[in-house]
């Protein structure tokens, strides 16, 4: 497992392309919780928010309304291959890591499984700063 996400980091790392990032969001999407509480923030720009999910990517729009106080979200998901260039060059593995085991941690409360998880990409955070 951890021999796996690290062979995807190194890739990325030595060349951050498109299907390198493809690669690696594919792969860290299998230590997702079974739970739709929690997605990890890939990349925002303006009202604009792109999300890692168990379920794949999706595009947010979220706005505050003009005269109301009152926000407006509205949901698109997202082939993988649909990725804007933008998401890509501003890509931040070592974030999505992060947030990834931070999520891991959380849901670790519940099931104690996902203890070995967060240790794993822990140490590949550890490994690779």
């Amino acid at each position: 497992m951890e021999e796996e996400l690290q062979h995807a980091l190194s890739s990325l790392k030595r060349n951050k392309n498109k299907e390198n990032v493809i690669s690696f969001l594919k792969l860290i999407r299998k230590y997702f919780p079974p739970s739709d509480d929690f997605s990890i923030t890939l990349w925002k720009s303006g009202i604009y928010e792109y999300v890692l999910d168990r379920r794949g990517i999706a595009m947010l729009r979220v706005a505050e309304d003009e005269y109301l106080p009152y926000m407006s979200a509205y949901e698109k998901r997202l082939d993988f291959f649909q990725i804007p260039e933008n998401l890509i060059n501003n890509f931040d593995w070592k974030s999505v890591l992060k947030q990834l085991r931070d999520i891991v941690l959380e849901y670790s409360k519940r099931d104690k499984n996902f203890v070995k998880i967060a240790e794993i990409l822990n140490d590949v955070i550890l490994k690779n700063i």
